[in-house]
């Protein structure tokens, strides 16, 4: 990062070099894509532009996320951001390594969307370049997106603690590893830490969502492809031969076609990869991590994955447990993104209020740690410096009433809930609400259901409502 004069200085010194602009609306869905690099043909860069335009960021460039993307980074943190040599591979399989300069959109008060101009300099060598452009250096091509360390899991969680230890005896296997987690738990994160601590952390980390792209442009960006192959094909490396020494991340391999997970399998088997038109298999030394959201005997049962593919990832598995089960983990973990966000944000919150923890603590979190993470960093952006964070600059849904999952008859039966169970949860629900709105002033709260002060104080310990 540099500061913004040197940014500026260097859009100006660049200008008549910058070959693509992107943008991106708020959701990262690419709403406009002007790339006329002169790397490729007027076709090339035509048929890119229109293919992109109205697909998200990391469905075009499937090696990127929210972490190592600059456009992503400059919607999240609403900041002006200048990188260098950000290496990327496009949908087609075609890698770049760029400088670029993102703008973020904004109006009135909100981030709408960023605009990313680039320069390429995947092929600049050996010659003199303009003032401020970066020459790529030799590990350019082995950058590592790989961004997180095991410093980076933070936890007091018992089972948290166990999986780092985990983590540190297998991070030097070459046996294959499959991570299970609910949607977010933190995969990537734990995939990331493997990946550092372990001998292949100098080598290529690349990340790969295989929800994300159809089977026709998914077999030929992990195996790669031979001209003739097919209609406009040409000769270059899959994704497997780019990671070749390091690791490859095999986001949600559970939503890979059938066909690809047999020839992964043989990439398991025969440590060698065969490009779409090939005879013959090219060796590779690449450690492959996958995971899944979902667990591994439901996706068996539901024919949604093969079971050899699974067994044989499944070398060494990993299961992340969802935020429910380590409410341990709530406190620290909002902390640390309180923190977090007061740096992204230049800001000074003071803190977070000890009944805001208690809301917290009794969420179910259907999102886990992202929806946390998610929470405070809506509260933060409200929040003025000096305060802490409360109640009211939580957002709104945390304190809407879910709506009611359908129940079959035949599960009603078997529920049997009676007129009287039903009445005193919803009056239990009443009474904690209200003690809530009221930081626990019986009083106040008594004022507010509009009973007397006794009644409540003897609801309160029939229902053993108690302040944490």
């Amino acid at each position: 990062m540099k500061r913004n004069d040197e940014r500026l200085r260097w859009l100006l010194d660049n200008f008549n070099y910058i070959d693509s602009v992107t943008m991106v609306d708020n959701t990262g869905r690419i709403t406009c894509k002007a790339r006329f690099n002169p790397r490729f043909s007027e076709t090339e860069n035509a048929i890119d532009n229109e293919w992109c335009v109205g697909k998200h960021l990391l469905e075009a460039f499937p090696t990127l996320n929210h972490k190592n993307s600059s456009l992503l980074q400059a919607l999240s943190s609403g900041d002006l951001i200048y990188e260098e040599e950000q290496v990327t591979i496009n949908h087609s399989g075609k890698k770049s390594v760029t400088n670029n300069i993102t703008f973020p959109i904004i109006s009135r008060g909100k981030i709408i969307g960023a605009l990313e101009i680039s320069r390429d300099v995947t092929h600049i060598e050996g010659r003199e370049l303009p003032r401020g452009v970066a020459r790529p250096g030799p590990a350019a091509a082995n950058t590592s997106s790989a961004r997180w360390t095991l410093d980076d899991i933070v936890t007091q969680d018992p089972s948290m603690l166990e999986l780092k230890s985990t983590i540190e005896k297998i991070a030097d296997s070459r046996s294959s590893v499959l991570v299970y987690g609910e949607t977010g738990t933190g995969k990537e994160l734990v995939v990331s830490a493997i990946h550092n601590a372990g001998s292949r952390k100098s080598k290529p980390f690349i990340a790969v969502n295989c929800a994300a792209l159809p089977e026709s442009i998914l077999e030929g960006l992990l195996f790669g492809s031979q001209r003739g192959a097919f209609t406009g094909a040409e000769n270059k490396k899959g994704l497997f031969a780019e990671a070749n020494g390091g690791t490859i991340y095999l986001d949600e391999i559970n939503s890979m076609p059938f066909l690809l997970q047999a020839k992964l399998l043989r990439v398991l088997q025969e440590k060698a990869v065969t490009p779409l038109g090939a005879s013959k298999p090219i060796p590779v030394d690449v450690r492959i991590i996958a995971s899944v959201n979902r667990p591994i005997q439901e996706l068996i049962n539901s024919g949604q994955m093969r079971e050899d593919i699974l067994y044989r990832l499944n070398t060494i598995s990993i299961h992340i447990p969802p935020l429910r089960e380590r409410l341990s983990d709530i406190p620290i973990l909002s902390e640390a993104f309180l923190a977090k966000y007061n740096r992204e944000m230049g800001k000074q919150v003071a803190g977070i209020s000890s009944e805001v923890l208690e809301v917290l603590m009794e969420r179910p979190w259907k999102g886990n740690v992202r929806e946390l993470e998610h929470v405070i960093e809506s509260a933060v952006n409200i929040t003025e410096d000096g305060a802490d964070i409360r109640m009211d600059k939580l957002p709104i849904y945390l304190f809407e009433a879910e709506e009611p999952s359908e129940i079959t008859k035949e599960k009603y039966d078997q529920l049997s809930p009676s007129l009287n169970e039903s009445m005193e949860a919803y009056e239990r629900r009443l009474i904690l609400d209200a003690m809530r709105a009221s930081n626990w002033k019986i009083v106040e709260a008594a004022r507010r259901l509009k009973i007397p002060r006794t009644s409540l104080q003897y609801k309160l310990e029939k229902h053993g409502i108690k302040r944490r």
